[in-house]
């Protein structure tokens, strides 16, 4: 009998075991189940009390199963409901909240005074500048006069005449052009007291200007690009306005002593190859005569983003060769990407950032070949170029009334300004603000689901306060 008790102590020692293992499996059921239990309690106390439509009739007792099934059904089509038509409302306040109206009151705002930009066709580069620099050089003198005479004509409408030379180097393109420009110092005056009108060197698209009354013609003068700067400058003088009581106002640029092109435009903008021009030959007189048509920003829409409003401020700026924002730079700065994508560098008048490359001869002739894509930024097949340019929100746009062009003894003279004062103005608004998508969302709720702001808060009191709550009630008992 010895012999078989450390068996039998085996056999009890495992029976003892299977039984523990037993009780641990069984209790793990009954707290599995009593959680379950207990979610499920939770989750009927909630629908029960909640005060959103509907919800109660899906526990209540002694339903039929059909029954259940059918405000399931409706419970569920009135969310979808809720979220599809609010969601509707969402996308409308983000996409189109605004609308642009009409203020008639032609005495209550006052009219922005055109800038304009005088771009010289001829005589850009002074004969003794550019023989002083020829005769310092140890290049071919003739084909060295011919490439800079060439060069500072150089459009996109034209490059394909600039001739072969390699003489300097393309990042000094404009260096050379600016040093060897002819002086720009016409007389400049305005029939309005008190105000002092400037003009400043710009480097556009068609070559080294001189804009007048503008204030974003500084950030691409020859002197901003030599300093490298890209910081805001600090304008001395405020935005020029009129009104109508003001009558009559012009201004009067004397003693240009060229022919030129005139660009009119706003104080917050540029122009480009695109843009309309009057061009007057020497000797000649040229009196133009506009009116304005404004669009102005109200400030509670001047808060919405950038995509509701669907315009820009010029501190906005997202252009990476520009220090502000215009939509005219939008476009320039589009049809800089271009002649990178389609010959791998830009002209010597755009500012170059990185590793970017100006175009030598070889790269205006190859840009030559798709002057109608850059200039139009539509594709070969007619489709619009997308360059993602929103207007700028206080913008001025002008209609030229009247073009006098008469032949002046006293030399080339020009004259602009304001005869007839606009009677209207647009003003962009916010016609769907944040409140209305609150009142649009909680109609649909209320409509659907027959709930209203408590009820949201009753789903957060349940998820948070009176869940911990319940929690320790139950875990006491």
């Amino acid at each position: 009998m010895l012999p078989n008790r450390p068996y039998q102590a085996q056999l009890i020692e495992n029976e003892i075991l299977r039984k523990r293992k037993l009780k641990v499996e069984l209790d793990k059921k009954k707290s599995s189940s009593g959680i379950k239990e207990k979610v499920k309690n939770y989750l009927v106390m909630f629908l029960e009390t909640s005060s959103i439509h509907g919800l109660n009739h899906l526990v209540v007792t002694d339903r039929h199963p059909c029954e259940v099934f059918i405000w399931l059904t409706i419970v569920i089509l009135s969310v979808f409901g809720t979220v599809y038509l609010s969601g509707t409302t969402w996308i409308r306040y983000q996409s189109s909240p605004t609308v642009v109206s009409m203020d008639r009151d032609m005495f209550a705002w006052n009219t922005t005074f055109p800038s304009v930009t005088i771009c010289p066709d001829n005589k850009k580069i002074d004969p003794e500048k550019l023989n002083n620099y020829v005769k310092n050089s140890n290049e071919d003198k003739e084909k060295l006069e011919i490439f800079i005479k060439a060069l500072a004509n150089a459009t996109f409408e034209n490059f394909d005449t600039v001739p072969k030379y390699d003489g300097i180097v393309p990042e000094k393109y404009l260096e050379v052009l600016v040093n060897l420009s002819s002086a720009f110092h016409p007389t400049l005056s305005i029939g309005a007291s008190g105000v002092h009108l400037h003009i400043v060197p710009t480097v556009t698209e068609m070559g080294l200007c001189y804009a007048i009354n503008s204030k974003v013609a500084v950030y691409n003068s020859p002197e901003y690009r030599a300093k490298n700067r890209w910081d805001l400058v600090g304008l001395n003088s405020s935005t020029f306005f009129v009104h109508p009581l003001d009558g009559e106002v012009f201004a009067q640029v004397m003693n240009i002593s060229t022919s030129y092109k005139a660009y009119i435009h706003g104080p917050l903008e540029v122009p480009d190859i695109s843009t309309k021009h009057q061009h007057s030959a020497p000797n000649f007189y040229m009196k133009l005569y506009v009116t304005a048509l404004t669009v102005y920003t109200a400030p509670e829409a001047a808060k919405l983003s950038v995509a509701q409003r669907r315009c820009r401020f010029p501190h906005e700026n997202i252009l990476k060769h520009n220090s502000v924002y215009s939509y005219t730079m939008c476009r320039m700065e589009c049809r800089l990407l271009l002649c990178l994508r389609y010959c791998g560098c830009i002209p010597y008048f755009y500012r170059k950032i990185g590793d970017e490359k100006i175009c030598d001869v070889n790269g205006m002739h190859c840009l030559a070949k798709h002057k109608d894509q850059l200039y139009k930024l539509r594709e070969k097949n007619g489709k619009k170029i997308k360059c993602e340019c929103f207007p700028i929100c206080d913008d001025v746009n002008y209609i030229i009334q009247s073009n006098d062009l008469q032949s002046w003894f006293m030399g080339t003279y020009f004259q602009w300004g304001i005869v007839t004062y606009p009677r209207m103005r647009y003003r962009r608004d916010i016609i769907f603000g944040f409140t209305d998508v609150l009142v649009a969302v909680g109609g649909m709720a209320g409509l659907f689901l027959g709930c209203s702001v408590l009820s949201f808060m009753e789903i957060v009191y349940f998820l948070t306060l009176r869940l911990f709550c319940y929690t320790r009630t139950t875990r006491n008992h």
